[in-house]
């Protein structure tokens, strides 16, 4: 029995001792061990395909010709056409149509009549009016003179006017004072003729009066070259008409002033209306911007060609035009009017191979969120460099051999 006890109690102490230990060995190992980090896997983008230019968006725009423009009816009336209605080209100046123009040519028939009125007739007319009025004041005034040389004889001579008049001394002195009073009137009389005498002799009669019966009928004139270009439907500039009207052959069409009549387009030239609605895109160097447009021969580029402001829904906005090339203007007739899809490019400065961006960010995605997009090429892809960030791919090309030098 003692030596039973005595066995349990060694047992006991051999147990505690193995369990000291053994704590001691876990803390040892925990305080010791150092956290395992996960390598960055390395990827070759050689196998992903090779372009030099990057998607940078889908857009939505506007194929628009070089110049456009809605012809509107100018008055209301009578409407005729003097073309056939259907599309074509047309030349500077044709007239398409008018509107009441029987009633309009009587009216310009009346106005060369004015006109050569005017210059047989009213001019020559006035210069006779003119000679007249000066014969009058010429007349009134020696009849003045020969008035005033009288009077004048009759103060010098009172004794020759008395017997002449049978007058006593007292009606003298009454007959002198009116004399006078005469002699002063006739004075202003005759002041006044010589100054009408002088503006009808004088250059400036001509250049009011006749001048003012030119102005009158020029202004006439003017008006009714304004009726004619209210009237008469005459192409803006050379361009292909596309009618708006419902106009039907054989029937009178009447026409309301402000009615859309036909559109004219100068097609010479083809350009893309791209509004910026992502404020990245404007980071982009303009001159490297391409714009990619379906077509009837597939798809068809343009460049980039100015930028505009326009008032759209209320607000201005940006806009990129883009101009296409002339040989592909045929293919792109089926694009005017209305808006489109397209695809905004960016040119490279070099060729790149295009990578999937979710690739990339699923290979380091804490890197991605630290160190965004340049720091994640670099650490998964260290040979190359990144050039640019599209919409779905990231732009990566080979190093040079000059930057794996500084390196």
């Amino acid at each position: 029995m003692k030596i039973s006890l005595k066995f349990v109690r060694s047992n006991n102490l051999i147990f505690r001792i193995l369990s000291v230990f053994l704590s001691l060995k876990i803390c040892f190992s925990f305080l010791t061990a150092q956290p395992t980090k996960k390598p960055v896997p390395v990827m070759n983008p050689s196998g992903f395909k090779q372009s030099d230019r990057l998607l940078l968006g889908k857009v939505s725009l506007k194929v628009t010709p070089l110049r456009e423009y809605k012809m509107k009816a100018g008055s209301t009336g009578l409407f005729e056409l003097f073309v056939p209605y259907e599309s074509g080209k047309f030349k500077l100046g044709d007239r398409l149509g008018g509107i009441d123009t029987a009633k309009l040519e009587i009216d310009q028939e009346l106005m060369r009549m004015s006109e050569s009125l005017l210059k047989e007739k009213d001019i020559p007319q006035w210069h006779l009016q003119r000679r007249s009025q000066i014969e009058q004041f010429k007349n009134q005034l020696s009849k003045i003179e020969g008035e005033r040389s009288l009077a004048e004889q009759m103060l010098e001579n009172p004794e020759k006017y008395r017997e002449l008049f049978q007058s006593s001394k007292k009606d003298d002195v009454n007959q002198t004072l009116e004399l006078k009073a005469y002699l002063e009137t006739l004075s202003n009389h005759e002041n006044q003729i010589k100054e009408m005498l002088s503006y009808v002799e004088s250059v400036r009669k001509e250049e009011l009066e006749l001048g003012e019966i030119k102005k009158k009928f020029e202004l006439r004139k003017m008006q009714f070259e304004m009726r004619m270009q209210e009237a008469y439907l005459t192409v803006p500039f050379d361009g292909e008409i596309e009618f708006l009207f419902p106009y039907v052959e054989g029937e009178k069409n009447y026409i309301q002033a402000g009615m859309d009549v036909a559109l004219v387009r100068d097609l010479r030239e083809l350009h893309g209306q791209v509004p910026i609605v992502d404020p990245d895109w404007r980071l982009y160097n303009k001159q490297k911007l391409e714009l990619e447009v379906k077509s009837t021969k597939g798809n068809i580029t343009a460049r980039y060609l100015k930028s505009l402001s326009k008032e759209i829904s209320g607000g201005e906005e940006l806009i990129y035009s883009f101009k296409f090339d002339q040989q592909d203007n045929l293919a792109l007739r089926n694009q005017l009017g209305g808006r489109t899809d397209g695809m905004l490019y960016l040119k490279l400065s070099r060729s790149a191979h295009m990578v999937p961006k979710f690739l990339l960010v699923s290979l380091g995605p804490d890197i991605f969120r630290k160190e965004s997009w340049r720091g994640l090429v670099a650490q998964v892809c260290p040979e190359y460099d990144l050039l640019d960030v599209g919409l779905y791919s990231v732009a990566i090309a080979k190093k040079t051999t000059l930057e794996q030098g500084d390196e």
